[in-house]
């Protein structure tokens, strides 16, 4: 069965490569932010963190299920998404995306405990049915 990682996270990859999995790689095309502001503004209220990793772990895998789908008929497989998100004190950490910045926050958490959060999701593909 083939597998295909909705993502373009390298720790993710390394995980499946490690475990014997050499999966297909797509990029998720999510607006994430988009995603939690509708979603939080539809039901009026804020999105826990094991909330907001689910959907966005969802939405990456749906939307690459549904191109592959569409873009390859005959793919006959798994789609696996993922998300995850650090919390501190109650305040959500994003991807520090500099050296800087990640240092910084190093430096921070120094001594303090955190909550890692992860959302995963799983949806099987095959031909003649649909995403």
């Amino acid at each position: 069965m083939r597998v295909c990682l909705a993502s373009t996270s390298p720790a993710r990859l390394a995980l499946l490569r490690q475990s014997g999995i050499e999966p297909l790689t797509l990029a998720p095309d999510v607006d994430e932010d988009e995603a939690i502001r509708a979603v939080e503004a539809s039901e009026a209220r804020t999105l826990a963190p094991g909330e907001h990793v689910l959907l966005l772990a969802r939405r990456k895998a749906a939307d690459v299920a549904a191109r592959l789908a569409r873009d390859d008929p005959r793919f006959d497989g798994l789609v696996i998404g993922g998300d995850s998100m650090f919390e501190l004190d109650g305040e959500i950490l994003g991807k520090p995306h500099t050296a800087e910045n990640a240092t910084a926050r190093w430096r921070a958490m120094r001594g303090r405990t955190g909550a890692l959060h992860s959302g995963h999701s799983v949806l099987r593909v095959a031909p003649d049915q649909p995403p």
